[in-house]
């Protein structure tokens, strides 16, 4: 195997074999990693985001300027809007797919299989 060659700074590639993945607040069972800067700092993130098989999260909205930005890496997401968790009303997004939401827009997920997501956006996403 070829020796890696080293990247300058500033450049970021991950392959996600070996990082720590942490828990993420206020929701049990979920874990993430920071890629790049951090989502509960301000300024621009990108960060990975394991939902186990069987996990609800409850409805909620972030505060701008957060914008929602989600891409489904593995497994299903499953993402519906409103106050009121039902799962009558949630879209399934397989992997490729995108879903972005407001600032202030009410909304719930759910994943049903191990699911692991990326979200990029404009910090803070939430606080410790």
């Amino acid at each position: 195997m070829d020796t890696p060659q080293p990247v300058p700074d500033g450049v970021i590639i991950e392959t996600f074999e070996t990082v720590v993945w942490k828990d993420f607040p206020n929701a049990p069972g979920v874990q993430y990693v920071d890629v790049e800067g951090g989502i509960t700092e301000p300024g621009p993130f990108l960060a990975r985001v394991r939902f186990p098989g069987g996990t609800d999260t409850v409805p909620h909205a972030h505060k701008a300027p957060f914008v929602d930005r989600n891409t489904v890496i593995t497994g299903t997401l499953w993402v519906g809007i409103g106050e009121t968790f039902d799962r009558t009303k949630g879209i399934a997004v397989p992997p490729g797919g995108v879903v972005a939401i407001p600032p202030g827009v009410p909304h719930f997920a759910w994943a049903d299989v191990d699911t692991v997501v990326h979200v990029h956006g404009e910090g803070p996403w939430i606080s410790d």
